[in-house]
């Protein structure tokens, strides 16, 4: 039986809310949640729209070419996992970008619904260089690397406000090669504006990025401040105060309906907390964890309203062996302080947050060839029914060439692992040597799948396992 698929032009209805495509608004939702070539479609001109709206607010202001926007809102179904990174793309502001293509593409007259508006407003702004500041409330914020600035603006693309950013140019460099995202705007509080949440160094005394997290209202007054970490003990010896604030994500987490703010913060040596703030800065309690953290993004819990964190990183329990980790967090059972079950030496209570913890093992090819083994990458993939997640393993120094690419379902169980030519050759010479053994992508991507382990809270086990709470 053949699946019947949406036209281009519905997607594009569904993408803009169209009066012309409600009709068929549940079914195209439920489509792509089966369907990755269509969910790649709505993907594609999703991240159009929205890098037409972001150019459309900045025409008016001369934003200059090498600034980037940051877009809030989004008309784009929310994807099974989500990035904090990257959940709104960047969108370069040039002249000849998507608001001239979509001029070229679409008459003044067009259909009805959200194409006609975006149309007419699409002509208002080609008209007008500028227009008028009537709303106060922030919509958007550009990184000014021309001015080293984070400029303000509302809906209607006027100028609202500048801030001073010191060093911005290297610290958008910074967020590129991270893959970082240090600024996202929310309605914390409910009042209908927006405030901004952004990890940038504002202050006086500030020097890096993530010495602090700053919450500004829509008139640049800054509301409150979160210091990340503090001085903790683990395992014997004391960690001073020298945390930064590696990520941090605003949403509705727990499926209350209520924003929370939620923090990756990393010790320069090693342990990493992970807190849970309400939408005042008032903590909520802390996970931590002994190993340093990134985090990945966040997907739906299988079962109930909130939302999984998944975090990457290693862990550091076992004397002398680093291991690269996967954890999955609920970040509705972050309450109080908490460690984890299995990287833990507080001396705190387990968190009953901890869902899944995945150890990924240093392979044999890299303890033979003497590599130090890391996670350098993770995102989201299509599979064939659901979306999941890989992580990159890597090694040091870089001349071995070790890259071992770990598949996961939305289950956290493993799917498949792949790996490259150059490994291979690392490979094959040891073959010759008569060190190892088999065909490197037929029988040893399968060894080095079946080394990954599941903690259930007291044992590692084979089969995908969750943390027993």
């Amino acid at each position: 039986m053949t699946m019947e698929h949406p036209s281009e032009h519905s997607i594009e209805l569904y993408i803009l809310r169209a009066t012309d495509g409600e009709s068929a608004r549940e079914w195209i939702e439920a489509h792509v949640k089966v369907c990755a070539g269509c969910r790649a479609l709505v993907d594609a001109a999703s991240s159009f729209y929205e890098e037409l709206q972001a150019d459309i607010l900045t025409r008016p202001a001369g934003v200059p070419s090498s600034s980037r926007s940051l877009e809030v809102t989004s008309r784009r179904t929310p994807a099974i996992f989500e990035s904090p990174f990257r959940e709104f793309p960047l969108s370069q502001v040039r002249s000849d970008g998507p608001l001239r293509r979509f001029v070229r593409a679409y008459p003044f007259v067009a259909g009805a619904g959200g194409l006609a508006l975006l149309g007419g407003l699409v002509a208002l702004m080609l008209t007008f260089d500028l227009m008028p500041a009537t709303d106060p409330k922030v919509s958007t914020v550009i990184e000014n690397q021309n001015s080293s600035t984070l400029d303000a603006y509302n809906r209607e693309g006027a100028k609202l406000w500048s801030y001073p950013v010191q060093r911005l140019r290297a610290i958008m460099e910074q967020e590129d090669r991270n893959d970082s995202r240090y600024l996202q705007l929310a309605d914390l509080d409910g009042d209908g504006t927006n405030e901004i949440i952004t990890s940038f160094p504002l202050n006086p005394g500030e020097t890096e990025v993530g010495d602090m997290l700053h919450v500004l209202n829509y008139k640049k007054v800054e509301l409150w401040k979160i210091k990340p970490g503090e001085s903790v003990a683990c395992r014997g010896r004391t960690y001073p105060d020298e945390f930064r604030v590696e990520a941090f994500s605003v949403g509705d987490f727990s499926g209350t309906g209520h924003k929370e703010i939620m923090v990756v913060s990393n010790d320069l040596h090693s342990p990493s907390i992970v807190s849970r703030y309400d939408a005042s800065g008032k903590r909520l309690g802390t996970f931590r964890h002994f190993g340093q953290l990134r985090l990945m993004g966040t997907k739906p819990l299988t079962h109930g309203a909130g939302k999984e964190f998944v975090l990457f990183g290693g862990s550091d329990a076992e004397e002398g062996n680093f291991t690269a980790i996967l954890l999955g967090l609920d970040p509705s059972r972050i309450t109080g302080d908490g460690e984890s079950s299995f990287s833990g030496g507080f001396g705190l209570p387990h968190s009953g947050a901890e869902r899944h913890y995945i150890k990924i093992p240093q392979t044999k090819l890299a303890k033979v060839l003497g590599a130090h083994v890391f996670f350098h990458g993770a995102k989201e993939v299509p599979l064939q029914n659901e979306e999941g997640f890989r992580v990159v393993d890597g090694g040091s120094p870089d001349s071995l060439n070790l890259y071992f690419e770990y598949i996961f379902g939305a289950n956290f169980g493993i799917v498949e692992v792949k790996s490259q030519n150059e490994t291979k050759s690392q490979f094959d010479r040891l073959v010759a040597k008569g060190i190892m053994a088999g065909d490197f992508f037929d029988d040893y991507m399968k060894v080095v799948a079946g080394e990954v382990r599941y903690w259930d809270g007291n044992r590692w086990q084979i089969t995908p396992a969750s943390v027993h709470r």
